[in-house]
């Protein structure tokens, strides 16, 4: 007898297995068990008329592998103990030795459950992985796992998961796991913990929904070391059987793909991830020595290179390497990402930051972003970054569209939050960008951009005193970032105070003799002090240097003094952007 209509429901004395969410139940309870020995009992429920034999169950449960009827054992002596079936006890199942096993008790069969079982669930997240003993215990591991499963479940068209950079920050909250879900803002939470002893790791996982706490799907992993990746299989697909998601033939094959079955690159890549997410200085270039020793242990393994290129893509923005020095390598990883794996929507992404921040070609980059979104609609990175793109070519509405999707996947992301409020202040909607900068520093008090754009609109309403506050704490959160010094030269400036902007000025000239120094930074102090052919000689010489910052020039209200003059209309020729139009507003060009 076999019945594999998804709404079933088994009922036998205290126990419930719920066919949607792949689940067995105790009084409502969920009672999590390895998936093979989920699989086993589900055999034999669903032929409970019969003795089935032990090779028919062996070629059920492992219908692509060879495995010895010790396994098979070992599966009905955990389902017993799961039962609370004593030794000597046959309540549920009956051992027909040599022949197979029987199941004996009563079951009941359903097709549909009262309204406390429906599942909407359109948002998860993944929450970090614990070691159940913490002394002794690989950092990175638990932070990988989380990674590794955020990737194979953001291929899902249906969900939005809240990607890996946000989560982390609850590595170590001792908070109940229900409040961390609310603040996630998300429906339902993976919680999992893990314990590894020498070649073997346990992994204990459960979905929870937010609402009301009640567990959706749970299982045990016992496996070794090696077949970590088909624990991460064995996730991913049953998370989303428990979601009840109907997926099309491409988004099983995202969810099973792997690049690589070598357990040593994986754990180097996992590294490389941790250090990638953090997005300081540093730990870029931690994440850059980690993929590129991942790359040598494992040369095809095509998210490495991935890693590699976002490293170096974000590395030019953080001051003290020249463009030039780490755009060419973020762009022969991400070819060579392609090259392995040309539906990698992330690869896309990385071409695309490339196309538009540093060979400026806009067209290009929109049909990578555009591929990129095509291939994973809620991969939040896609949608953020192209957003960016479209601001820097005046199409404010379709940047705020685009940046606004990005947060419905990942409403708390502080970066997008604030690029949000940097496109209101590119559009001259500078009340809307306080208002903005003020969400994202909710989030995170100390989120160095957020108070570069408040500081940016305040000067421009003419609120300085408060504009000097906001970016003088964007300066001394950052240790100097240049962005936020020569927002500040370029306030002093306009406030009259040239000796207090000439400083700045003579510092990052002066810094520039050992690091490199955007001189599109220095070039808005130069325009701020009016010192025209010093603005326009910097700009062209961003143009040579292919500046991390210029692709702003055509929207940055604080060249409006400058907007006419033909070098500056040749720059923007340069840069692509010649069809923007000069946006004039009362306080563009007003000077103090």
């Amino acid at each position: 007898m076999n019945l594999s209509s998804e709404s079933a429901f088994y009922e036998f004395g205290r126990f419930r297995i719920d066919m949607r969410r792949y689940l067995l139940l105790r009084d409502d309870e969920a009672i999590p068990l390895p998936p093979k020995a989920f699989k086993t009992l589900l055999v034999l429920v669903q032929n409970r008329d019969r003795v089935v034999m032990k090779d028919e169950l062996i070629k059920s449960i492992w219908p692509d592998s060879y495995v010895e009827e010790s396994n098979l054992a070992q599966n009905v002596f955990a389902l017993r103990k799961a039962l609370g079936e004593e030794k000597s006890e046959h309540k549920y199942i009956v051992t027909m030795p040599g022949i197979g096993y029987r199941f004996v008790a009563p079951v009941e069969v359903a097709k549909t459950r009262d309204v406390k079982d429906s599942l909407v669930v359109s948002s998860i997240a993944v929450l970090p992985f614990r070691p159940l003993v913490e002394e002794g215990s690989d950092k990175f591991l638990g932070p990988g796992l989380t990674d590794a499963l955020v990737t194979r479940l953001s291929s899902l068209k249906q969900i939005k998961v809240r990607p890996t950079i946000f989560v982390l920050k609850y590595r170590d909250d001792t908070s109940d796991v229900l409040s961390i879900g609310r603040d996630l803002n998300v429906d339902a939470f993976l919680d999992g913990r893990f314990q590894r002893d020498g070649d073997q790791i346990r992994v204990s996982v459960q979905l929870v929904r937010v609402e009301d706490g009640s567990t959706l799907w749970a299982a045990k992993f016992d496996e070794s070391f090696t077949n970590l990746f088909a624990i991460q299989d064995s996730i991913s697909e049953q998370v989303a059987q428990a979601l009840t998601l109907e997926l099309s033939s491409e988004e099983r094959r995202q969810l099973r793909k792997s690049y690589t079955d070598n357990t040593d690159a994986f754990q180097l890549f996992i590294r490389g991830r941790y250090f990638w997410n953090q997005r300081t200085l540093e730990s870029l270039k931690k994440a850059i020595h980690y993929a590129q020793q991942t790359i040598a242990v494992e040369p095809c393994y095509a998210p490495a290179y991935v890693g590699l290129a976002d490293s170096y893509n974000l590395l030019a923005g953080h001051g003290g390497l020249s463009p030039k020095d780490t755009f060419p390598k973020a762009k022969a990883a991400a070819m060579r990402a392609l090259e392995i794996d040309d539906s990698l929507a992330e690869a896309y992404a990385s071409m695309g930051f490339i196309n538009y921040r540093f060979e400026w070609d806009w067209n290009l980059s929109e049909q990578n972003f555009q591929r990129a979104i095509q291939l994973k609609p809620n991969y939040a990175t896609a949608r953020h970054w192209y957003g960016e793109s479209l601001v820097c070519q005046g199409r404010f509405d379709e940047s705020l569209a685009e940046l606004k999707t990005a947060l419905e996947v990942d409403p708390l992301c502080v970066p997008a939050v604030a690029d949000f409020a940097q496109t209101l202040y590119f559009a001259r909607r500078y009340d809307e960008c306080i208002e903005k900068t003020h969400q994202a520093l909710e989030i995170d008090q100390t989120f160095v951009r957020a108070f570069i754009f408040l500081g940016a609109a305040l000067e421009q309403i003419e609120r300085y005193e408060e504009a000097v506050t906001a970016l003088t704490r964007a300066v001394d959160l950052s240790g100097n970032n240049h962005l936020a010094l020569s927002g500040l030269g370029h306030l002093y400036a306009r406030m009259g105070k040239k000796e207090a902007a000439r400083e700045i000025l003579d510092y990052l000239n002066h810094l520039s003799l050992s690091q490199y120094v955007s001189p599109y930074n220095l070039s808005i102090i130069y325009t701020g002090l009016h010192d025209t052919q010093q603005a326009l000689s910097h700009l062209e010489r961003a143009v040579l240097e292919r500046d991390f910052w210029l692709v702003w020039i055509g929207v940055n209200p604080r060249f409006a003094p400058i907007q006419n003059e033909p070098r500056f209309v040749e720059v923007l020729r340069r840069v692509g952007l010649a069809f923007i139009e000069p946006q004039n507003h009362p306080a563009d060009a007003k000077e103090s």
